[in-house]
């Protein structure tokens, strides 16, 4: 087993997760496209998909962080009215958390997406027959690309 995957701790995974990493050996490639996260590790094989409904934990994650970067904003907006005794119009505030609202899922959502797979395997580690299917798929994949 390389040392990349051998057993870390689960702050570990989850900073790969958020670098955009397999959560297991930390390489990276794990995205097709901007969206889309492949079906398993390019290097090691493990799934990230492990169960149905991962998506519900890719939206969790999503969805917090969307919500604490708006807390910040409207505390930030809070603190800025109280220290400039500032008497002005809430639409900027407003117009501001629904742009936040927008883009931030968005732009989040390849981290969220390997971080929850990386928040999964923290909780549940491989079972003894996850780690032979990948081991399986593996020898398959160098198969496939070797030719034979």
């Amino acid at each position: 087993m390389p040392q990349s995957m051998e057993r870390v701790g689960p702050l570990v995974r989850v900073g790969r997760g958020l670098r955009k990493r397999c959560a297991r050996c930390g390489a990276q490639g794990i995205f097709a496209g901007y969206f889309k996260l492949q079906p398993r590790c390019p290097t090691c094989g493990f799934q990230f998909s492990r169960e149905e409904g991962f998506v519900t934990g890719v939206f969790l994650v999503n969805f917090s962080v969307t919500l604490a970067v708006l807390w910040l904003a409207v505390m930030a907006w809070v603190l800025w009215r109280s220290i400039t005794d500032a008497s002005g119009a809430i639409w900027p505030i407003l117009v501001a958390c629904v742009g936040i609202a927008l883009v931030v899922p968005v732009l989040f959502y390849p981290r969220a997406a390997a971080t929850w797979a990386a928040l999964d395997l923290a909780m549940r580690p491989l079972e003894p027959d996850e780690e032979a299917t990948a081991a399986t798929w593996m020898a398959a994949e160098h198969r496939r690309r070797e030719g034979g």
